[in-house]
């Protein structure tokens, strides 16, 4: 008769931290990000980018958009098509 055919997965790294974590980052304070004056870019930078939220830390891809001497302000596009900013320190933050 038929066949149990599986046509592709979504079980793909970027699913699965959407599925482990709410969609909202956790932003450095004023005070952590220092008190040095915010630079934005003339043109967002692509980078890789560790981002908190609540349940745990994610990697995406993102867009520096600002920064100071201690965090980056980064942009990033979560599965659903929402546009997500938090600032991060910059030891979390590599160029793409």
């Amino acid at each position: 008769m038929g066949s149990n055919r599986r046509y592709g997965s979504d079980v793909t790294d970027a699913a699965l931290n959407e599925m482990l974590v709410r969609p909202r980052p956790i932003s450095l304070s004023e005070g952590e990000r220092g008190a040095a004056e915010v630079r934005e870019a003339s043109e967002p930078v692509p980078v890789k980018a560790w981002v908190r939220f609540p349940e745990m830390p994610v990697l995406v891809d993102g867009r520096a958009v600002a920064w100071t001497d201690r965090a980056v302000w980064v942009e990033f596009t979560m599965r659903d098509g929402s546009t997500m900013r938090a600032w991060v320190w910059a030891s979390a933050v590599r160029r793409s």
